[in-house]
């Protein structure tokens, strides 16, 4: 990257790259996530890009990682006015991460999948450890926790969720809202009181 790029500047690019990366992914898949596309919409040369992110792999795991934080930090848009997540503002949360799929692999069929997850390291991919904590996270910010909120359960419902999302080809359409709902309502259930 050329020495007039300011370290601000190298993050406003990286941020509008990705940003470009995810609206290629959610509408033309993992093929249309091309490289020159995106410097040429960034009005920047193709090495910038490579100064910035590793690889095409790597430039979609940072992808992942921006659209995850992002998330996280859009719950706060859900607190009640004691700063607190009630159960309802928690289930708004989780419709609006379901209607706002904000997952790369939502984008993707089987086939990419395997084939980006096979090229990157095993310390990039989801653990239990990562998942303990995002939803002991969720579960602080409650106004009401169950006494013993079932955070393992809690996330496997998210993850059913996430599947239902990425497979609504498969399902009965008419259904798919009601089983969206009862999933979240499932989900609420393991860690809020009622």
């Amino acid at each position: 990257m050329a020495a007039k790029f300011t370290d601000e500047d190298k993050y406003n690019l990286r941020i509008q790259m990705i940003q470009l990366g995810f609206t290629l992914l959610k509408e033309k898949g993992i093929r249309g996530v091309n490289i020159d596309e995106i410097t040429r919409e960034c009005y920047v040369a193709k090495g910038s890009f490579y100064t910035l992110f590793e690889s095409k792999t790597d430039f979609l795991y940072q992808v992942m990682i921006y659209k995850r934080q992002e998330s996280k930090d859009k719950i706060r848009e859900y607190f009640s006015e004691d700063g607190q997540l009630s159960r309802n503002g928690l289930k708004a949360y989780l419709h609006w991460l379901a209607d706002e799929n904000p997952s790369i692999f939502s984008y993707l069929d089987g086939q990419h999948t395997r084939w980006l997850v096979s090229k990157w390291p095993p310390e990039y991919l989801e653990n239990e450890e990562n998942d303990e904590q995002t939803a002991r996270r969720i579960i602080s910010l409650l106004s009401d926790p169950k006494a013993d909120p079932d955070w393992k359960l809690f996330c496997n419902y998210l993850k059913l969720l996430a599947l239902t999302l990425n497979s609504q080809e498969l399902l009965i359409s008419e259904a798919t809202d009601r089983l969206i709902n009862s999933l979240i309502e499932y989900a609420c259930d393991c860690v809020c009181e009622k």
